[in-house]
């Protein structure tokens, strides 16, 4: 999956077994959303991920400190 060319990501196209770089269940990355430990941006009912999140998560800088 290409994660340079979207500007929002649906919740469940992030799942590790989706092909995404989250490692958590679906309802692990709902409660993370509800908790604000995971950024988010709510058009109507929908809930989306920005791509700021996902590209720091998978910067180099990041992999070094985890």
């Amino acid at each position: 999956m290409n994660f340079a060319n979207k500007k929002l990501y649906e919740p469940l196209e992030l799942l590790k077994q989706n092909g995404g770089p989250l490692p958590l269940s679906r309802s692990g990355i709902y409660h993370a959303l509800k908790q604000g430990q995971i950024p988010s941006i709510h058009v109507g009912r929908r809930v989306f991920i920005p791509s700021w999140y996902i590209d720091n998560l998978l910067s180099p800088q990041s992999v070094q400190t985890m």
